[in-house]
Formats: C-alpha cells, sequence, structure tokens
C-alpha cells in the first residue's frame, strides 16, 4: 500500500493509524488516571492524621508521571479523533 499525496501535496495517513492513537490514547489516559487516584489514595488520604507525612512527597513521580500520562493520553486520543473525522 503506497500512500498517495493529497490535493495540497500532503501524504495520506491510513485509517488504521488514527484508530490505533484513539486506543492508545484512551490506554494512555486511563492509566494516567490510575496513577493520579493511586496517589491520592495512598499518599493522601491513607495517610490523614498519621505523623509521619513523608509518603505525600516520596510518591510525587507518581503524580506527576499521571499527569504527563493524561495529558499525553488527551492529545494522542485528540489527534486520532480529528484525523478520523477529517477522513470521514
Amino acid at each position: 500500500m503506497v500512500a498517495e499525496p493529497h490535493q495540497d501535496g500532503r501524504i495520506r495517513k491510513p485509517r488504521w493509524l488514527y484508530a490505533v492513537a484513539v486506543l492508545l490514547g484512551a490506554f494512555g489516559l486511563l492509566f494516567g488516571v490510575v496513577l493520579i487516584a493511586g496517589y491520592v489514595s495512598s499518599a493522601v488520604v491513607a495517610r490523614i492524621g498519621e505523623p509521619d507525612q513523608s509518603l505525600v512527597f516520596w510518591y510525587l513521580p507518581f503524580l506527576l508521571a499521571g499527569i504527563i500520562a493524561v495529558a499525553s493520553g488527551l492529545a494522542v486520543a485528540v489527534w486520532g479523533i480529528v484525523g478520523l473525522r477529517r477522513i470521514g
């Protein structure tokens, strides 16, 4: 399968590429939400009232990775949806 150029000179991307992007974006979004929820439940909610609050700091990489996963998953999913709508 050879990619044919579009009328404005851009190369057409196959439809399956956009569908895979939507799926991967949804998985990334879900993974990020799980990481953020895990941080909130284990580092914040479970430690309420305890004198040692250090896990709020030590679990920050999970929160930051979750934020990055949500942002990138959302971006990839939106790119895939826009591509699928553009193809028709």
